[in-house]
């Protein structure tokens, strides 16, 4: 943990109509930051976005120009490197899957403590999604239903997976980095990331989301394993 107290990222950019939660978010992690900037619209934040590039960009929800799934969309499109944690009040299962796919990398709830966020932006910054509880919580409900896609089930059918890479999917869906499912089960980390982006390829994932959703549709996980 010593580590990631003294890391210093490259920018942040937090967007948030409320000035107290974004000065709140300054206080925060201001300082594990170079560079820390706000904007409190959609306009504003786009413009600082396409000027200053930000490692990473903090969006709430509602903004009063836009909404946040929108903005993420524009951000991606125009920054696709950028790292995008969601932090809001809103815990709508509609509302956390429309950032999902829009491209957020992570969902932090703003009722959660300090330390859940801290340890989100820690994560995201290398290299790893992170969704609270009540937001994983979402995803899998919504992803482990019973619906008749047959589209999902032709696939799962069709693709065939070695008992390697049938262990990595598990551990991705725990939520290990690279680095951590290179010491469970003992490759490079480099062979790690090439059975990784195989297995997101042959699947059809974009992200932690579509995985989890293949595992647990297949039966590579349980609900209680997550």
């Amino acid at each position: 943990m010593t580590t990631e107290l003294t890391q210093k990222y490259n920018s942040v950019l937090v967007i948030d109509d409320h000035k107290m939660i974004v000065n709140g978010i300054k206080l925060l992690i201001g300082d594990l930051f170079e560079s820390f900037y706000m904007a409190h619209d959609g306009a504003t934040a786009k413009s600082l976005a396409l000027k200053h590039n930000p490692q990473m960009i903090i969006v709430d929800n509602y903004l009063p120009d836009t909404t946040g799934d929108i903005l993420i969309r524009e951000l991606k499109y125009k920054l696709p490197s950028a790292i995008i944690l969601v932090y809001s009040f809103t815990y709508s299962a509609d509302v956390i899957l429309k950032m999902l796919k829009a491209g957020a990398n992570g969902y932090v709830i703003k009722k959660d403590d300090d330390e859940e966020f801290v340890k989100a932006v820690h994560l995201l910054l290398n290299n790893k999604e992170y969704f609270s509880q009540e937001a994983r919580t979402h995803i899998i409900n919504r992803f482990s239903g019973t619906e008749d896609d047959y589209s999902v089930k032709h696939l799962i059918a069709n693709t065939k997976f070695s008992g390697k890479e049938i262990e990595m999917i598990k551990l991705l869906c725990k939520q290990m980095n690279t680095k951590e499912i290179s010491k469970n089960i003992g490759l490079s980390e480099r062979t790690v990331e090439q059975y990784r982006s195989n297995i997101t390829r042959r699947i059809g994932a974009k992200n932690l989301a579509g995985v989890i959703k293949f595992a647990l549709q297949n039966g590579i996980v349980q609900l209680d394993d997550l």
